[in-house]
Formats: structure tokens, sequence, C-alpha cells
């Protein structure tokens, strides 16, 4: 796969680019093992900690967003709705766009991870910490091959916009080149 050409990408202020919320406070210990899943802050298994019940009715936090983890940055994208950890402590952002797709969210994870790397434990993400986080992608440009610039300035101060097809197809396009490989595999150890 050739190197991403990240000259003219721009950046975004997360709290600018997404709407960030926090889900209910809620202990997993409260709770009976279930279907629906239990994101924490950790930094495996997409945050996944359990598979819990939900309490009658209790509101789920709403998928297709990005679940950042204050502790090390480590940022998911959760396509269905789930349980947040909320409260205090190592509870989890969530981070909602109305152009996210499993795609481009999977791409903006990564810079979201890269970006929070000087955070630590005794510096959490949270709070202004992520609000003033800056990330780095790629923007929309003209035909003409000049960067559109919104007017309203919906997403930067600069009024950039992140080009989401374009990390929507270079996420779908890494997903293929793996498919290949792991179908090739397969077919030899078949």
């Amino acid at each position: 796969m050739n190197k991403v050409n990240i000259n003219d990408w721009q950046e975004f202020v997360i709290s600018k680019l997404f709407k960030i919320e926090s889900p209910a406070a809620r202990s997993i210990k409260t709770y009976n093992y279930g279907e629906i899943p239990y994101v924490s802050s950790g930094s495996v298994n997409n945050g996944i900690v359990s598979y819990l019940e939900p309490k009658e009715d209790e509101k789920l936090e709403m998928g297709n967003c990005i679940t950042v983890s204050p502790l090390d940055g480590s940022s998911f994208y959760q396509e269905y709705d789930f349980l947040g950890r909320g409260g205090a402590g190592s509870s989890i952002s969530m981070l909602y766009n109305e152009n996210l797709s499993k795609y481009n969210a999977l791409f903006i994870c990564t810079v979201i991870k890269i970006s929070a790397k000087k955070f630590d434990y005794s510096d959490a993400l949270t709070g202004d910490n992520l609000n003033r986080l800056i990330i780095r992608l790629p923007v929309l440009h003209n035909a003409d091959g000049s960067v559109h610039i919104d007017e309203e300035k919906n997403y930067s101060d600069n009024g950039y916009i992140p080009d989401w097809t374009f990390m929507e197809k270079y996420m779908k396009n890494i997903e293929e080149k793996a498919q290949i490989r792991i179908d090739l595999l397969n077919s030899i150890i078949m």
C-alpha cells in the first residue's frame, strides 16, 4: 500500500468536528449478563468488556459514533447501540457527526489514537483536553484542485471540510486487500 500524502491535510479541533457526549453513570456490577455490548475505556476488543442486559426502560447510547478512552486515547467505532461506562474516572466519551460511516470512522479512530499519544493516566483525555484535541485530516478539494472552503465554517474555524469520501474509500481499500490475503491464507491451509 502506498503511503498517504498528508501534506495538504488540515487541522480540526475535536469539539468543532464532533458533538461530544458522555454515557450515563453506571456500574457493571449492577447488571446481569446479556446481549448488549458494555463499552469501557479498554484498548482492545473495540472497548467492549462485557455483554449486559439493560435495566428496564434504560436508554442505550446510540451507535454510529466513535468512543474514546480517556486513559490512552484508544478510539473505536461503535456501529450499534451499546451501554457505555459513564461516571467519573475512566468513563468514555462519545463522538457524533452525521457524516460518520463505519469506514471513515475507522480512519478517524486511527488519527485520534496517534494524536492522543501525548496523554496518559495522569493527564487524561477528558473534558478540556478532549475538546481541544487537534487532529489532522484530509480535506475536500474543488474540481480544480483547490481546497474547498465552507463559508459557514461548520467543521473548522478556517472553513475546511473533512474529505469523508476519501477516508471511506481508503479504509475500504485496506479492508479489500486484507480480505484477499485472508482468502489466500485460507486456500493454502484448507
